[in-house]
């Protein structure tokens, strides 16, 4: 009896054993659900939150960037305007300073044109920008029509030039502007519609950047009668004042303390100084141009001579703006650091999270310790660099999943960081100057062959540009570098796709010519010799420069070893400078 019982306790406790066991195993999973969803929801709110503020704080810097192009190259054709009054008063004088400015002015308005028309179909700002392009076409028709009318009338004799004719190239360069004016409207609406916040910074940037365009049409307006020598009329006179007076209405906005948002302390000197320098000092050229213009043509200066003292009062205008917009991008930058900061350890944290998870999991359900090898396996081989096979999918459609799906995640980041380090690579190699390889990507190459014991055959060309020192010293290092990249150019299309050319040094150029003879090597060398020589250069003032090379050939049939070959061709290009240069030595 008390063994059957004894029995039946056993088989009693047998039994809660069991049940007690699944209970736990029921609670455990259920537990083990609750914490998953619990922690799921929150991570995804906490990232999702984290991530808005992100896209949002990339996303204003962006646009407020790409405002500040529009802004910047409204600025630089506004400035255009003054070498080309200058040129319109004095007329076309080669090499003359007003005509190498407004070459300057002209290449920097293009290049500053270039760039947005270029980020008008940049796919990664936050809309299509596809609306600007109609309007830069615009622009840029504009500006091409008004140049060459502006060319036209300084190339005229100064008797011949009529009021009526510079009063229209004026009037043309002014459209070129109010062409413009779209743009501005369309990226204030743009950046209206990104972030409500940004709607005042970009109507105050706007009235910045009109202060310096009617600062400059308040002078050009009065150009045409200075730059022949008349009266002016009353069409002057009433341009003028109506420029002035926006000018002081805009002014009156935009000048008082706390107007402009997110401007420093140090900059309030900007203010100060367009007080006293372009409304004061500015004003008062203008109004002793206007006072003498009222009565006679003879005014107390050119019209060179007046855009050369008025527009250097502009120049508080050009600054206060870029402190303004400068304050704003870096105001924004530091928010999308915040936001990069703040997702990033948000992320980190989840994902810490999860994997505790995971682990609880691998050990309360034997069913995942294989998905669990899988994914330690996979995270390995990446460590290792080494290729693992896609595993979207395997780990089905739970946690487990979203793991294989991270691991896919950074195997593709770890592609890229691989393509990228490639890619660095060939830029360690790269000379930045010409493209060619340097002389670090030769040494390389050469220590290869030296290693591998590979094309006996091989030849090594040098060649030094004769006198570019003097080239240097005479013209400037500007010019050297546009003969530095010409020089590479010729060489790139004088030798064969199989040559190897690079920028040894300098002014110092290496070919290497594998499986030639000395004989080949030597008219390679005479045909680049030629090229060089029967091309002159030219650089950025029209001027063109004849330049020569001295070239020494070595064979590695000759001079083993890639030290030797060098040593060699050394050699016979110092022969080839020492016998009259220009020539090739071998």
């Amino acid at each position: 009896m008390t063994k059957y019982t004894h029995n039946e306790r056993q088989a009693s406790e047998s039994g809660r054993d069991i049940r007690s066991a699944k209970m736990l195993r029921r609670k455990l999973q259920w537990l083990v659900a609750i914490v998953v969803a619990c922690t799921g929801v929150l991570a995804t709110e906490i990232i999702a939150a984290s991530y808005s503020d992100f896209v949002i704080a990339r996303r204003n810097l962006r646009e407020v960037i790409a405002f500040c192009q529009v802004l910047d190259t409204a600025t630089y054709l506004s400035a255009e305007r003054g070498p080309s009054n200058g040129v319109m008063g004095i007329g076309i004088a080669p090499g003359s300073p007003v005509q190498a400015r407004l070459a300057e002015f002209r290449a920097r308005s293009d290049a500053a044109l270039a760039e947005i028309v270029a980020g008008a179909t940049d796919d990664s700002r936050s809309e299509p920008a596809a609306a600007l392009s109609p309007i830069l076409v615009e622009v840029q028709r504009r500006l091409s029509a008004a140049r060459a009318e502006i060319d036209r009338i300084a190339a005229m004799p100064p008797e011949r030039r009529s009021l009526t004719e510079i009063q229209r190239a004026i009037e043309d360069m002014f459209a070129v502007i109010d062409a413009m004016r779209p743009a501005f409207d369309w990226n204030i609406q743009r950046l209206t519609n990104t972030d409500p916040d940004l709607a005042g910074i970009a109507i105050a940037a706007h009235m910045l950047a009109n202060l310096r365009e009617d600062g400059g049409r308040l002078a050009s307006q009065l150009m045409a009668p200075v730059a022949v020598g008349r009266p002016l009329q009353a069409k002057n006179i009433a341009d003028s004042e109506r420029t002035r007076g926006r000018l002081q209405e805009i002014w009156s906005v935009v000048g008082k303390p706390g107007a402009l948002p997110g401007l420093k302390p140090k900059n309030i000197a900007d203010i100060a100084a367009i007080e006293h320098e372009f409304f004061g000092e500015g004003f008062a050229i203008v109004d002793s141009v206007v006072s003498v213009g009222r009565h006679t043509g003879h005014y107390p200066m050119t019209a060179e001579q007046f855009t050369d003292r008025y527009v250097p009062k502009m120049k508080p205008l050009e600054i206060l703006r870029r402190d303004f917009m400068d304050a704003t991008v870096e105001r924004l930058a530091t928010s999308k650091t915040q936001a990069s900061i703040k997702l990033t350890i948000a992320t980190t944290a989840t994902f810490a999270l999860f994997i505790v998870l995971l682990i609880l999991m691998r050990r309360a359900r034997s069913l995942v310790f294989e998905p669990l090898l899988l994914a330690r396996h996979s995270i390995i081989e990446l460590a290792n660099d080494r290729p693992i096979a896609r595993l979207s999918g395997k780990g089905g459609e739970g946690e487990m999943g979203r793991l294989f799906d991270a691991i896919d995640v950074l195997r593709q980041r770890l592609d890229e960081r691989t393509l990228l380090m490639k890619h660095l690579e060939r830029q360690a190699e790269t000379d930045e100057l010409t493209g060619l390889l340097n002389r670090r990507a030769l040494e390389l190459i050469g220590g290869a062959e030296d290693a591998a014991g590979s094309d006996k055959n091989a030849c090594l060309i040098l060649m030094d540009i004769d006198h570019f020192k003097q080239i240097n010293d005479t013209h400037g290092h500007l010019v050297g570098d546009i003969v530095l990249k010409e020089t590479a150019r010729i060489l790139r299309y004088s030798v064969r796709s199989s040559d190897l050319v690079a920028r040894f040094g300098g002014e110092e150029f290496a070919v290497i010519t594998p499986g030639d003879d000395i004989d080949a090597a030597r008219a390679l060398a005479e045909r680049i010799r030629s090229n060089l020589a029967g091309a002159p250069i030219t650089v950025a003032d029209g001027r063109e420069l004849n330049v020569t090379a001295s070239f020494g050939v070595a064979g590695a049939n000759a001079n083993p070893g890639w030290k030797g070959l060098i040593e060699s061709a050394d050699t016979e290009l110092y022969r080839a400078k020492s016998e009259g240069r220009n020539r090739v030595c071998g």
